[in-house]
């Protein structure tokens, strides 16, 4: 069987600026370097290097396939923009020994008939189902989610004969119960550098952040909430809002600056936008307690990484994070409402000045998704084609 030495890399988000998204291709390419294997990137999007090594390092592509600036201008969805690259993706396909399609969608559709379809994988970030229709205080937003559940379509999933690694367990069954298909039952899951984030005795402020996208989808206002709630009797405690930006960003800021202003807490909060590694590491270490008031979702490496930087974990019930994770409350807290996220806030404040909360299991458990299990599971995959 001859050796995988080229590998292509269909990523159709921006992997150039702070997120999740961005920093599970980055490790994904990383991984790949350190295995010695050439990469090749199709995206719509040139990488600007500079701020990817600021963001979280260096990286290594050996050649990009990106759209012309005009056809850029219709890439306003994911559907749209496989689409649009159809004939740079057979391109690539002819140069390269190995795909990992980030997402799926449509592009197996397009695989050259020379191209051995065991070596092309999608690894599943979502469910890839239709889902449902959620309103947001943002026009652009709606406007997105408008087009994005109109081009959702069966025909544009991946083909029963793909071999899909899905993101985690939630992604998984959702696969299997939503999209209808059958993905391996092996997960991929993200690469964390925990060991950066290590609590190595550092003392902690009298801090709490919520950590990830400046995003609506994040329900930061529920976190803020939450944290007024909580700390009525700990005026001492500052919370940290800490993520990439988006387009949606700025004007969910204006939203965010209104709420603490309403509750006067507006000097105990601070936003900082598309933070570096080393910034968002920083503000970890610092923190006790992280807030993930994100609902619905499969696992986000930021809950990871809080709890290797040993902060204690109060999320939101029905998502993956709180699920498998934090193993369904064994190594965090969890909450179903507002008043019962402040509720339980106040219970872990009382607990941490009674000395009586003891995080080991959960920064135990971080090591988990460590980047050399990551390295493992990706070396595990291009070895069983």
């Amino acid at each position: 069987m001859p050796e995988i030495k080229k590998v292509g890399i269909v990523a159709m988000g921006n992997i150039s600026v702070g997120g999740g998204y961005p920093r599970v291709v980055y490790d994904l390419i990383t991984v790949l370097n350190e295995m010695g294997k050439e990469v090749y990137l199709l995206s719509p999007f040139n990488p600007n290097y500079k701020k990817i090594e600021e963001l979280y390092g260096q990286i290594k592509i050996k050649k990009v396939y990106p759209l012309s600036k005009i056809k850029s201008l219709f890439a306003v969805e994911d559907t749209i923009r496989r689409k649009l690259l159809k004939n740079n993706f057979k391109k690539m396909a002819k140069e390269v020994d190995f795909i990992f399609d980030i997402c799926g969608r449509v592009m197996d559709k397009y695989l050259p008939k020379s191209f051995d379809k065991n070596n092309y994988v999608v690894w599943a970030l979502t469910s890839m189902d239709r889902g449902e229709w959620k309103k947001f205080n943002n026009l652009s937003r709606n406007i997105k989610e408008i087009i994005q559940m109109s081009l959702t379509s069966e025909k544009f999933l991946p083909g029963k004969d793909v071999r899909i690694y899905a993101f985690d367990q939630w992604t998984r069954n959702n696969l299997i119960n939503k999209s209808y298909l059958n993905p391996e039952e092996q997960c991929l899951y993200p690469a964390i550098q925990t060991e950066h984030f290590l609590n190595k005795g550092n003392k902690k402020k009298n801090q709490i952040v919520v950590s990830g996208r400046i995003n609506p989808i994040k329900r930061i206002e529920d976190s803020i909430n939450i944290f007024y709630g909580g700390t009525k009797n700990n005026p001492e405690y500052n919370l940290v809002i800490i993520g990439g930006m988006t387009p949606e960003s700025e004007t969910y800021i204006k939203y965010l600056n209104e709420i603490t202003e309403k509750l006067n807490i507006q000097d105990r909060v601070k936003i900082i936008k598309d933070p570096s590694f080393d910034k968002i590491k920083e503000e970890l270490l610092n923190s006790k307690i992280l807030i993930d008031s994100e609902r619905d979702v499969n696992l986000t490496m930021t809950s990871i990484e809080a709890m290797a930087a040993g902060n204690i974990i109060l999320g939101y019930k029905k998502s993956n994070n709180y699920q498998e994770i934090l193993g369904e409350g064994k190594y965090g807290y969890g909450f179903l409402s507002v008043e019962e996220g402040a509720e339980v806030l106040r219970k872990i404040l009382k607990k941490i000045d009674s000395k009586e909360c003891n995080n080991f299991s959960s920064i135990e458990r971080s090591k988990f998704f460590s980047r050399d299990k990551f390295a493992e599971r990706v070396k595990e995959i291009i070895e069983k084609h």
